[in-house]
């Protein structure tokens, strides 16, 4: 009897999981099952161009054709409900099983809800399919007053693709600073800056009270000062919450995530998960995380890939990040976490950049349109300790410091 490798899951980690199993050497059956109705697509676009571009597409992260050559079948619409006691079989919520061997969980996050009086209301929106991005998309054509909650890089990336819309854009942000969970006070000053020049309406320090609709619409957001805010609509960004729920129904840790090792291994035998559901320690996080970007999603699930099929591999690639917001593109390499010390190096109202130091040693470069900089930040740090005294003599410019080393 063939053995079967069931994936759970439709996006990056699923797809690439799948390729690299099939890469590496496996040679039983591969089943993806994804709630959505798409093939695994490409996501950053749709809280950029997708929402500027009335004829944007979904584009697939690989064609149909991919998927027959490489004897990996797909079931889309589908969603796995469960699991049979003391048995290797998934229930689907139609009834129908699925038996495996080996299990991969690739199910992502889903989008934190606003909790607050008028949260159910009809035109307010979250952002993590392309089912939601049409339903958006079509919205804001008719929209004029927009309010955006949350001020991370989804809530920033669409201010920016909408106020170039000529819409009223306003962001609401708990915190004290945009982009506060994720760069430093220096870059979030920059995209401050940005944004208001740009026309967005930023407002921090305050939280969303209710929001008040009309015939079952929103019409207004109600602050925590009393303030009211005209809304159309209403875009939360407010963070996610990992699918830990099938992983649960398997006795699996899964606090802030799918507790995973190097290999992508659970607790359970023959049971993985990667991507922004798998909470892991590395060298670059020895306290454990969860990250969610596009660079981890698909390193880690090729190594659970390969580990799947036999071989030995360990997860420990650099996490590296982006945003694209109007022409400014930032990009981070490192994670700033533990950092004690930081050093700017400023520019214009178009770039700058900030190096995280522990003590003497580099962690983390964040950038902005300076692409030398950050390729040469990727490097340096993925291969070893950078000291502030070797950067002293380049005046801090990471990418000089690349050059003199590929020098010698």
């Amino acid at each position: 009897m063939r053995q079967r490798l069931l994936i759970i899951g439709g996006s990056y980690a699923a797809c690439e999981l799948a390729a690299h199993a099939r890469e590496n050497g496996y040679g039983e059956d591969i089943l993806i099952v994804s709630e959505e109705a798409d093939l695994p697509y490409h996501r950053p676009p749709l809280s950029k161009t997708y929402l500027k571009d009335q004829t944007a597409r979904a584009e697939p992260l690989k064609a149909e054709a991919f998927y027959t050559s490489k004897k990996i079948d797909l079931k889309f619409g589908a969603k796995v409900v469960g699991f049979e006691s003391r048995a290797n079989v998934a229930v689907l919520s139609g009834g129908n099983r699925i038996a495996f061997n080996a299990l991969a969980l690739a199910v992502g996050a889903r989008a934190r809800a606003l909790s607050c009086q008028g949260a159910d209301l009809g035109n307010v929106f979250y952002l993590r399919s392309v089912a939601d991005a049409s339903l958006l998309r079509a919205a804001v054509a008719e929209a004029e007053n927009i309010v955006i909650v949350g001020a991370g890089f989804i809530g920033l990336e669409v201010a920016s693709a909408l106020v170039q819309q000529q819409k009223r854009v306003t962001v609401i942000e708990a915190g004290s600073r945009v982009l506060g969970r994720v760069v430093a006070p220096e870059l979030s000053q920059f995209f401050s800056s940005a944004h208001t020049a740009r026309g967005v309406k930023l407002q921090t320090s305050c939280t969303v009270q209710s929001l008040i609709g009309d015939d079952g619409v929103v019409r207004k957001v109600v602050l925590d000062d009393g303030g009211l805010v005209d809304a159309d609509i209403v875009i939360v960004g407010i963070g996610s919450v990992p699918s830990v729920e099938l992983a649960s129904q398997l006795g699996l840790p899964s606090d802030n995530g799918i507790v995973v090792d190097s290999q992508s291994r659970t607790s359970r035998e023959n049971v993985f998960a990667a991507g922004d559901c798998a909470l892991f320690c590395g060298p670059f996080n020895s306290g454990g995380l969860r990250l969610e970007s596009v660079q981890n999603a698909i390193d880690q699930s090729r190594v659970a890939g390969a580990v799947i099929a036999g071989i030995h591999k360990a997860y420990a690639s650099l996490p590296w990040f982006w945003s694209d917001q109007y022409e400014l593109k930032l990009q981070i390499a490192g994670l700033p976490f533990g950092a004690t010390e930081r050093v700017v190096r400023p520019g214009t109202a178009s770039d700058i950049s900030v190096l995280h130091f522990r003590g003497d040693v580099c962690i983390c470069v964040e950038s902005v349109n300076r692409p030398r900089e950050h390729m040469s930040a990727r490097r340096l740090l993925a291969g070893g300790e950078i000291m502030k005294r070797d950067l002293l003599d380049v005046d801090f410019d990471i990418a000089a410091l690349l050059k003199r080393r590929g020098q010698r």
